[in-house]
């Protein structure tokens, strides 16, 4: 008689196995990619902003404190910023690049 025992080396307790891998996996990546809206609004980190635009903290300073780009302060050294006031500062600034074979 033979008897059906699940051991860590069945082919369903395999399977099982990565299945609970690959969640774990999609739940760890949708965490680090989540983030809040505060209404219906994305709000980004300075951190975030300075990734996305390339530039150093101290110009996103120098950027908030001459009010070029909108910022909301939490606290007295924490800003958040507005997903849409950057998207629309980089299309104002948006110039397209010129063909530079092009003889004038």
């Amino acid at each position: 008689m033979a008897s059906d025992y699940l051991t860590l080396e069945s082919e369903e307790v395999k399977a099982f196995f990565a299945s609970i891998d690959r969640s774990v996996e999609t739940l760890q990546l949708a965490d680090k990619n989540y983030r809040p809206a505060i209404g219906s609004e994305h709000y980004l980190t300075g951190e975030e902003v300075c990734d996305l635009l390339h530039i150093s903290s101290r110009t996103l300073q120098t950027l908030r404190d001459m009010r070029q780009i909108s910022f909301t302060a939490i606290s007295e050294r924490n800003f958040l910023y507005p997903e849409t006031g950057i998207r629309e500062i980089l299309m104002q600034n948006y110039r397209p690049a010129q063909d530079p074979f092009r003889r004038y």
